[in-house]
């Protein structure tokens, strides 16, 4: 189940640390939903940490990604850097217990495969609106946008009408 290029052992001694490095490119995120990466060069370094009773997963990443700004549409490379924390645990899950950071495996796991939550915290570090500073965008584009926003606001249809217009139909 999933790329085995992602597993990572588990150590089974108290105290035992396993680390991995992975360069992660825009094909890792090739099916992605409505983020566009252009290109991207990310590296997420990993350490698993055995405890008492469940296993730490430490990530850390630091890259770029090439995207298009939200703006003006232009390419933009943002950079990227955070680190995120998860739990392993060998439970049951408790369905009463929500918390996105701590995954249920098998008490017979002895690897642990790691592309789904270096996914998630990749995308996680993604900034929901990426775009240029103002001085930085596409002014021809700018301006055509402000001019074409212009040309459309006598054309707004009010919730009133729309109102009048449903009770119409409904009839």
């Amino acid at each position: 189940m999933g790329d085995k290029r992602f597993n990572i052992g588990l150590p089974e001694k108290l105290g035992g640390t396993l680390g991995n490095e992975f360069l992660l490119n825009e094909e890792f995120f090739e099916f992605t939903g409505d983020l566009l990466i252009e290109g991207c060069l990310l590296k997420a370094v990993v350490s698993v940490e055995r405890k008492q009773s469940f296993w730490t997963i430490d990530i850390q990443v630091d890259g770029f990604i090439k995207t298009f700004c939200d703006r003006c549409g232009d390419s933009l490379k943002v950079c990227i850097q955070g680190k995120d924390l998860y739990f392993l645990k060998t439970k049951e899950r408790n369905k009463n217990f929500e918390n996105e950071n701590i995954i249920f495996i098998s008490s017979n796991k002895t690897d642990f495969n790691l592309r789904p939550i270096l996914h998630e915290a990749c995308l996680l570090l993604f900034p929901i609106t990426r775009k240029h500073k103002p001085s930085d965008c596409n002014q021809l584009v700018i301006n055509q946008l402000e001019k074409s926003s212009k040309d459309f606001s006598g054309q707004i249809i009010s919730s009133e009408i729309l109102k009048n217009l449903k009770k119409k139909l409904k009839k």
